[in-house]
């Protein structure tokens, strides 16, 4: 995240335009790093990889891994699971275990040969590991501000607008 990058969502969060229960989630968001704690140190380099090939991004700037990671310590979850499924920590950690030995090591193209394997023999989890690290990335402050989405600024009087229409402030905000 470049510094210019980072004073345009911090302008935009601190603006009067988000309520302070949104500016406190988003912010929290933004710089978010956790330690390994669930996944061991193997498991949470495979994780790590697989995150990036899944869900391009750059580690450094958002902690998807350890977005994972914590959630599964916390023991909090999204409610459902497949009925044959293992709890989503077993599963990762049976999805993870199927990779190719030394998968962080391996070339993006290698690790993208790898990948329908694994997906194939392990779909629910697959499945739920990607929605996972979908919707953290989709739900980080600095994605919504790349992608030019100001949808978070819930303070009230929001004029209505059209179909592929923005309003004035929403012009600001976004890269250009």
């Amino acid at each position: 995240m470049t510094t210019n990058e980072r004073e345009a969502v911090l302008a935009m969060l601190n603006s009067a335009h988000v309520t302070e229960p949104t500016r406190r989630a988003l912010l929290e968001r933004l710089d978010a790093r956790y330690g390994r704690e669930f996944f061991d140190e193997a498991e949470f380099g495979r994780l790590r990889a697989l995150a990036v090939r899944l869900v391009p991004h750059d580690p450094a700037e958002m902690d998807l891994t350890g977005t994972v990671d914590h959630r599964l310590i916390v023991g909090i979850g999204d409610g459902w699971r497949y009925a044959d499924a293992l709890p989503d920590g077993e599963a990762y950690r049976e999805l993870l275990a199927s990779l190719p030995e030394g998968f962080e090591t391996l070339d993006g193209a290698a690790q993208d040969a790898a990948i329908p394997t694994v997906q194939s023999s392990h779909p629910h989890a697959f499945e739920d590991l990607l929605a996972e690290l979908t919707e953290a990335f989709m739900a980080h402050p600095l994605t919504q501000y790349r992608f030019g989405y100001a949808g978070f600024a819930d303070a009230p009087n929001w004029p209505q607008v059209g179909p592929n229409e923005l309003e004035p402030r929403e012009v600001a905000y976004g890269p250009r």
